[in-house]
């Protein structure tokens, strides 16, 4: 993930949904408060978080009704990605299958 997220040539976008995902995985590894604030910080300076918007939300929910086996929040992810023309870069296997998505080990 390094490579991406370390390329400066490249524009990142974040999905704002992904933030919560990022901070629930850090508590959950009894990370620092004050780590977790500063990685989000850093995610909002490298990458333009996009706000969940309702024609976000309802594209997502055409994923899950056409089978997209991901939870809520990948459904968001994959639509603010798509909405957007951007490629998700991500470890969760759910995004396997999907085309404009780059799986990577962690």
């Amino acid at each position: 993930m390094n490579e991406y997220i370390e390329n400066e040539s490249l524009d990142l976008f974040t999905s704002a949904i992904t933030l919560t995902e990022i901070i629930k995985f850090l508590h959950l590894n009894n990370e620092n408060p004050e780590n977790i604030r500063q990685v989000v910080f850093e995610i909002g300076i490298r990458s333009l978080v996009i706000p969940v918007t309702e024609s976000i939300a309802i594209l997502a929910g055409e994923f899950r009704n056409e089978g997209f086996k991901g939870v809520i929040a990948d459904t968001i992810i994959l639509a603010t990605a798509r909405s957007g023309g951007h490629t998700v870069v991500t470890g969760d296997p759910h995004f396997e299958s999907t085309s404009d998505a780059v799986l990577i080990k962690t």
